[in-house]
């Protein structure tokens, strides 16, 4: 499954402001399902930490 990266710069609790990321499903074919899907994951999937991998404060 294709995958988008997102990065935001954010808090991290251990190593102070870092440029957080996470990986949400791209939209393919058929648009109206991979949006939906795309939409719940971006709610619950935290931006993280790229060297520790905890959630961040963004």
């Amino acid at each position: 499954m294709a995958t988008e990266t997102q990065s935001r710069r954010g808090r991290c609790p251990r190593h102070g402001t870092v440029e957080a990321t996470r990986d949400l499903p791209a939209i393919t074919f058929p648009w109206l399902y991979h949006w939906a899907r795309r939409t719940l994951a971006a709610r619950r999937e935290p931006f993280r930490c790229p060297e520790c991998g905890a959630p961040v404060e963004t």
